[in-house]
Protein backbone atom coordinates (compact mmCIF):
# COMPACT_ATOMS: atom_id res chain seq x y z
CA UNK A 1 0.00 0.00 0.00
CA UNK A 2 1.46 3.38 -0.71
CA UNK A 3 1.53 5.77 1.71
CA UNK A 4 0.76 9.76 1.66
CA UNK A 5 3.49 11.97 2.10
CA UNK A 6 3.17 15.55 2.85
CA UNK A 7 6.02 17.83 1.76
CA UNK A 8 6.17 21.36 2.62
CA UNK A 9 6.86 23.25 -0.69
CA UNK A 10 8.80 26.23 0.85
CA UNK A 11 11.40 24.22 2.98
CA UNK A 12 14.50 24.19 0.49
CA UNK A 13 13.99 27.99 0.18
CA UNK A 14 16.15 28.95 3.09
CA UNK A 15 19.37 27.07 1.31
CA UNK A 16 18.24 28.92 -1.72
CA UNK A 17 17.68 32.04 -0.52
CA UNK A 18 20.50 31.69 2.40
CA UNK A 19 23.65 29.86 1.52
CA UNK A 20 25.30 30.13 4.65
CA UNK A 21 21.92 29.25 6.87
CA UNK A 22 18.76 31.19 7.69
CA UNK A 23 19.15 34.25 9.30
CA UNK A 24 17.68 34.43 13.04
CA UNK A 25 15.46 36.98 13.63
CA UNK A 26 15.41 38.04 16.99
CA UNK A 27 13.56 40.66 19.15
CA UNK A 28 15.09 43.13 20.48
CA UNK A 29 19.12 43.93 20.31
CA UNK A 30 22.04 41.31 19.40
CA UNK A 31 23.45 39.42 21.99
CA UNK A 32 25.87 37.12 23.14
CA UNK A 33 25.76 34.48 26.34
CA UNK A 34 28.54 32.88 27.40
CA UNK A 35 29.19 30.49 30.60
CA UNK A 36 31.83 29.68 32.93
CA UNK A 37 32.13 27.38 36.09
CA UNK A 38 31.15 30.38 38.34
CA UNK A 39 29.22 33.19 35.91
CA UNK A 40 27.20 33.43 32.91
CA UNK A 41 28.34 36.63 30.95
CA UNK A 42 26.09 38.53 28.38
CA UNK A 43 26.77 40.96 26.13
CA UNK A 44 24.34 43.27 24.51
CA UNK A 45 24.60 45.45 21.71
CA UNK A 46 22.91 49.32 22.41
CA UNK A 47 23.97 51.67 20.49
CA UNK A 48 23.28 55.28 20.58
CA UNK A 49 21.20 54.54 24.30
CA UNK A 50 22.45 56.52 26.94
CA UNK A 51 23.46 54.07 30.44
CA UNK A 52 20.75 55.60 32.30
CA UNK A 53 17.73 54.55 29.99
CA UNK A 54 18.90 50.72 30.63
CA UNK A 55 17.05 48.63 33.12
CA UNK A 56 18.44 45.36 34.20
CA UNK A 57 16.58 42.80 36.07
CA UNK A 58 17.18 40.07 37.47
CA UNK A 59 14.63 37.72 39.33
CA UNK A 60 15.68 33.37 39.81
CA UNK A 61 17.45 32.28 36.92
CA UNK A 62 15.72 35.13 34.11
CA UNK A 63 17.42 38.55 33.36
CA UNK A 64 15.34 41.23 31.61
CA UNK A 65 16.66 43.95 29.72
CA UNK A 66 14.67 46.60 28.66
CA UNK A 67 15.57 50.34 27.16
CA UNK A 68 14.33 52.80 24.93
CA UNK A 69 16.01 54.33 21.77
CA UNK A 70 15.40 57.26 20.53
CA UNK A 71 13.72 58.35 17.65
CA UNK A 72 15.43 60.67 15.12
CA UNK A 73 13.73 63.81 15.05
CA UNK A 74 12.22 64.81 11.71
CA UNK A 75 12.62 68.39 10.54
CA UNK A 76 10.67 70.11 7.52
CA UNK A 77 14.12 69.88 5.36
CA UNK A 78 15.06 66.05 5.72
CA UNK A 79 13.95 63.71 3.25
CA UNK A 80 14.63 60.24 4.35
CA UNK A 81 16.40 58.15 1.55
CA UNK A 82 16.54 54.85 4.00
CA UNK A 83 15.78 54.22 7.41
CA UNK A 84 16.99 50.84 8.57
CA UNK A 85 17.81 51.68 13.13
CA UNK A 86 15.48 50.82 15.08
CA UNK A 87 13.59 52.97 18.26
CA UNK A 88 10.99 52.77 20.71
CA UNK A 89 11.09 50.85 24.15
CA UNK A 90 12.23 47.09 24.19
CA UNK A 91 12.04 44.37 26.72
CA UNK A 92 13.78 41.36 26.16
CA UNK A 93 14.08 38.41 28.91
CA UNK A 94 16.69 35.79 28.97
CA UNK A 95 16.19 32.20 30.59
CA UNK A 96 19.48 30.73 32.27
CA UNK A 97 19.80 27.24 33.13
CA UNK A 98 20.46 27.87 36.45
CA UNK A 99 19.93 30.67 39.40
CA UNK A 100 21.88 33.72 39.87
CA UNK A 101 23.14 35.67 42.13
CA UNK A 102 22.12 39.16 42.35
CA UNK A 103 24.08 40.34 45.06
CA UNK A 104 27.42 39.39 43.29
CA UNK A 105 26.47 40.24 39.78
CA UNK A 106 27.89 43.08 38.09
CA UNK A 107 26.86 45.67 34.89
CA UNK A 108 29.00 47.51 33.09
CA UNK A 109 28.26 49.93 30.10
CA UNK A 110 30.90 51.11 27.53
CA UNK A 111 30.70 52.43 23.89
CA UNK A 112 27.26 51.09 23.48
CA UNK A 113 27.75 47.56 24.52
CA UNK A 114 26.33 46.49 28.05
CA UNK A 115 28.22 43.72 29.71
CA UNK A 116 26.53 41.74 32.41
CA UNK A 117 28.55 39.30 34.90
CA UNK A 118 25.50 37.30 36.29
CA UNK A 119 27.22 35.09 39.04
CA UNK A 120 25.76 31.77 39.63
CA UNK A 121 24.08 31.00 42.82
CA UNK A 122 26.59 28.46 44.59
CA UNK A 123 24.36 25.45 46.11
CA UNK A 124 24.50 27.08 49.94
CA UNK A 125 22.43 29.53 48.31
CA UNK A 126 19.90 27.43 46.90
CA UNK A 127 16.51 26.81 49.91
CA UNK A 128 16.10 23.09 49.61
CA UNK A 129 12.16 22.29 51.03
CA UNK A 130 12.19 18.97 52.92
CA UNK A 131 9.08 16.90 51.66
CA UNK A 132 7.04 15.22 54.67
Amino acid sequence: MNELVRRDPFEALPSLFFPLGPRVASAGPRMDLTETDSAYQLAVELPGVQKDAIQVGVYENTVTIGAELPARENDAQTQWLLRERSFGKFSRSIALPEAVDDQASEARYADGVLTLTLRKKSASQTKRLTIH
